[in-house]
């Protein structure tokens, strides 16, 4: 059975517009939230659109997985990522929903470009409430990858690992 979609605190989903600081500047992922938000932004998610910020508050924040105790483990060189999400009940009707996502990606990935940013903005339609993947033969599907780094979602696709 999937799970339903979760929709963000009306406080943030009034805006349509989250922010999202991203701690990935670093080795293979440097660039990739810039280059991300403004694919997303423009093509994938028409409900909600991210600002990038570096500092102030931020709805949504990414870091690679392993720098802390607590973090999920993606495997050594994943094509995945993981979002988590906080849900604000219990804080009044207008933070009743996620109040907050944080978007893990994997430490050493698979380092061409395209899986990249498609690891990157699939977490983001994560974060931005689309809970279940889909077996449509879309974004949401889960992807094959091959070593060239070509990406194929079909509805055949198989689960990574």
């Amino acid at each position: 059975m999937s799970k339903p979609d979760m929709p963000w605190a009306p406080k943030f989903r009034s805006t349509k517009i989250l922010k999202i600081r991203s701690h990935t500047e670093a080795g293979v992922w440097t660039g990739v939230a810039a280059q991300s938000v403004e694919i997303f932004n423009a093509k994938i998610m028409k409900a909600m659109s991210y600002e990038l910020v570096t500092e102030g508050g931020a709805q949504v924040v990414v870091k690679i997985a392993g720098s802390g105790k607590n973090d999920p483990k993606l495997g050594v060189s994943s094509v995945h990522g993981k979002t988590f999400k906080g849900r604000g009940e219990g804080m009044g009707a207008d933070m009743t929903g996620v109040i907050e996502a944080e978007i893990f990606l994997p430490s050493n990935p698979q380092k061409h470009a395209n899986v990249l940013l498609m690891i990157f903005m699939h977490e983001m339609a994560h974060a931005a409430g689309l809970e279940e993947h889909a077996n449509d033969g879309i974004f949401m599907t889960v992807p094959n990858i091959d070593e060239s780094g070509n990406i194929k979602a079909t509805k055949t696709s198989v689960m990574y690992q």
